[in-house]
């Protein structure tokens, strides 16, 4: 029979084997690259410019003629994307949960006045130094110094070329020069000093007390709420900010031209202050109004507070309903000491309950005196900036405004809390609960797509000399073979076993980035120094001249641009005062995700345009529920129970139902440490019955909880004590304080509008939730 399906099998020809002289040609072919990299003259004469820079500055990362102060992971900064702002929303004031809940003014005073306490703190350089948690080794401070009265504008790096625009920081000449606050409400702008001028030996005083802050806020969000509709948009100068380079830079010429004070006034204020006229409730809308605000159009007219705010500057937000955050421009600050300053603020800001309870001055710093009313003292008060805006200009803001509006349309922000998956149920596994995070949302987005994308994780470098951040690329081969294997037909135990090896490695490569052994610094150097030799060359003129003729290999490859255009940007960052953390995507088809690891659960913020966000985060609870059931069969030894509610939940269920402010702070005081209580040794801590008899353990480190520094390994929470190194409550005269003797002290319901009297009365008993006890008049110490 002819043509059978196996007839010509004999007939075909044998696979050759391959000479060796071919296979080694195309061996070498393949490396080329790489050889070309190492060897290549022009490669070596940038990499000892790097060398030489290390040996004359502080940072080679730093060095004139190679930094670049556009982080990596945003590549331009300016994009088809939202703002690049990474942002905090705050847990709850804990007077949310009493009959008399803050209000939007008195809150914003509270975190205005602490952070006043902490910049005071900053200057006289007795805030604490940063250490690591787990070795304390010191870690710098220097990205402290652009904290306060910085702000970061564009620049012409070629005045040929307008569309070559730079990045640089705009600062006071002199650091303390910084002495006032800029408010934004409705989108106005209002300027108000709140420091004195500092004076030697004595330093910055406070011009305010909490209760004149919040009646001058009061009267600004009347003010700005009495300005006609159209006037308030015709004013709303801050969506410049948010326009892309070329734009955003001819914008800024232009509105200096006729508003040079106004906007210098900006630029040197301490922080924005941005008093929100949204109202937000749940979690996703908490994110999205502290990110950037709401878009609502009236009547053809942008009536949200997307226009309340200017992205160059570190902003404290407050939303009418007392929920506040903070957003910052990644440029000149890091999470890390973000996170440090509005944990310190917060956590300040809660302690002003112990100083309403006995007039003694709890807080984290030195005691910031505030100037006395007297009949000799004028205070400062608010200005309104008013803007001369030509027709140009408006035209621009109005199109600035509605591209803003657009890119908040066309992204979303999704939140979920992950249960009884932290850093506990990760130690128990023996794996690192960051890494292990990492991983599950690789195996979601290849669950979802089918490969592994191109993945930034910021890590910390704050343990060397005025170095911040190194960008971790999380995809490799290890992580791979893991999604292949999750999604496989695989037993559970080998699927766990290909989870556990990705986790490690990733652990490994994120030790060895915090050692200073990351390769996406070192890389964005060389091609930054490519970019500015000739600057290097009048810097350097004893070196060998690089060759303009010679492209350098690799370093500008487009596989390389690959590693700066991540389609997810995933960031770790958070302790018991925050609430959510969130970044912006890197590239418009991209995800930003930004998660808090607790003791017992994970809170993930997930951002993008135009993907299928939601489906995202379910597919993610669904793989970590499924890698923790592969852990349990492929360790059957371990008996394995649930896990209990993490300590945030813990400590919610126990006050959300109390009604006034003696429970709370009560209650408050109980969640201290134990260290703080017990201060001096001399008392032993007591836990406190409940009416059934029962003994309720208060968390150890809800209020005044450790930093987690953007990773993992070296940098752990601090849980068990008063951030460590970072900060010290200190009476006025600076000793140790006791705060045991509080928590039995009857303390009865504060008014925020009778704050500023001296007696302030119990409600009625019938609103208390503790109807047999005796309401006390409560005598207030001013602040």
């Amino acid at each position: 029979m002819d043509n059978g399906t196996f007839d010509h099998e004999q007939a075909l020809p044998k696979l050759p084997v391959p000479a060796l002289v071919s296979t080694a040609e195309q061996i070498l072919h393949s490396l080329k690259p790489i050889v070309d990299f190492i060897n290549s003259k022009t490669i070596r004469a940038i990499q000892a410019r790097l060398v030489r820079s290390y040996e004359k500055n502080d940072c080679y990362l730093d060095a004139e003629g190679i930094s670049t102060t556009t982080p990596g992971t945003y590549g331009e900064l300016r994009g088809k994307t939202l703002p690049r702002n990474p942002f905090f929303v705050l847990e709850d004031d804990p007077l949310s949960k009493t009959v008399v809940p803050p209000t939007q003014a008195s809150r914003a005073s509270a975190l205005i006045r602490s952070a006043l306490r902490f910049a005071c703190a900053l200057r006289s350089e007795v805030l604490k130094p940063d250490v690591s948690p787990k070795s304390g080794n010191p870690l710098t401070m220097n990205s402290y110094h652009n904290l306060f009265g910085t702000s970061r504008i564009p620049y012409e790096v070629d005045a040929r070329n307008r569309q070559k625009i730079g990045i640089s920081l705009k600062k006071t000449e002199s650091y303390n020069d910084s002495r006032h606050i800029i408010v934004i409400a409705n989108s106005q702008f209002y300027s108000l000093e709140v420091l004195t001028p500092n004076k030697k030996d004595i330093g910055h005083k406070l011009w305010f007390s909490r209760h004149e802050l919040r009646q001058i806020l009061e009267d600004i969000i009347a003010d700005s709420e009495s300005t006609d509709i159209i006037d308030r948009t015709r004013q709303s100068v801050g969506s410049v900010t948010t326009e892309s380079k070329a734009t955003w830079n001819y914008m800024r010429l232009k509105l200096a031209e006729e508003n040079k004070a106004q906007l210098d006034l900006i630029d040197s204020a301490l922080f924005v202050v941005c008093l929100d006229h949204e109202s937000p409730t749940t979690d996703d809308e908490k994110v999205s109004c502290i990110s950037h605000g709401t878009t609502r159009i009236q009547k053809g007219i942008q009536v949200g507070s997307c226009t309340s705010r200017w992205y160059d500057k570190l902003q404290i937000i407050v939303t009418k309903n007392a929920v506040a955050g903070v957003a910052w421009e990644s440029t000149s600050l890091d999470g890390t000491s973000v996170l440090r300053f509005i944990s310190d603020v917060y956590t300040d800001s809660v302690l002003r309950l112990a100083r309403q309870i006995n007039g003694s001055n709890y807080t984290l710093w030195p005691k910031a005196d505030t100037v006395k009313i007297d009949s000799e003292v004028v205070k400062p008060t608010f200005s309104k900036l008013t803007f001369n805006l030509s027709n140009e200009l408006f035209k621009g803001l109005h199109l600035a405004e509605t591209r803003l509006a657009d890119l908040i349309s066309q992204h979303e922000y999704v939140t979920t809390q992950i249960p009884n998956f932290g850093k506990t149920f990760a130690n128990k596994m023996q794996v690192s609960a960051d890494s292990l995070f990492q991983v599950a949302v690789q195996i979601s987005y290849y669950a979802l797509y089918g490969k592994v994308p191109s993945t930034a994780e910021p890590i910390s470098l704050r343990r060397f000399r005025k170095a911040r951040t190194e960008i971790v690329s999380v995809q490799r081969e290890s992580v791979l073979k893991a999604c292949q294997v999750f999604i496989s037909q695989f037993s559970p135990e080998e699927k766990w076993e290909y989870v556990a090896l990705a986790c490690n490695e990733h652990a490994k490569q994120v030790s060895q980035a915090m050692k200073g052994k990351g390769f996406e610094r070192h890389l964005s150097a060389l091609r930054s120094a490519y970019i500015q030799k000739d600057l290097l060359a009048k810097l350097y003129p004893d070196m060998e001249k690089i060759n303009d003729n010679e492209i350098p290999p690799l370093i500008f490859d487009p596989a390389i641009d690959f590693l700066y255009q991540t389609e997810l940007l995933i960031a770790n960052c958070g302790n018991p005062a925050l609430n959510l953390f969130g970044v912006t995507p890197s590239i418009a088809s991209g995800f930003g995700i930004g998660y808090i690891i607790k003791d017992e659960s994970i809170s993930v913020v997930a951002c993008s345009q135009w993907r299928q966000t939601k489906r995202f985060l379910t597919t993610l609870k669904k793989v970590i529920e499924e890698i923790k059931n592969d852990w349990a069969k492929a360790h059957p030894e371990i008996k394995t129970k649930a896990i209990g509610s993490s300590r945030a939940r813990e400590l919610e269920d126990t006050v959300d139902k109390f009604d006034d402010v003696e429970s709370h702070v009560n209650k408050f005081i109980k969640s201290l440490p134990q260290e703080l209580i017990n201060s001096n040794n001399s008392l032993e801590y007591k836990k406190k019955p409940t009416s059934k008899g029962d003994s309720v353990a208060a968390p150890s480190n809800y209020i005044l909880g450790g930093y987690d520094y953007f990773n993992v390994g070296e940098l752990e929470s601090r849980s068990n004590q008063l951030t460590r190194a970072n900060s010290t409550l200190v009476s006025r005269s600076g000793s140790a304080t006791n705060l045991k003797a509080l928590a039995d002290q009857t303390v009865t319901t504060i008014s925020e509008k009778d704050e500023s009297n001296v007696k302030v009365h119990s409600p009625p008993l019938s609103s208390r939730s503790n109807k047999n006890s005796i309401g006390r008049k409560l005598v207030l110490h001013s602040e």
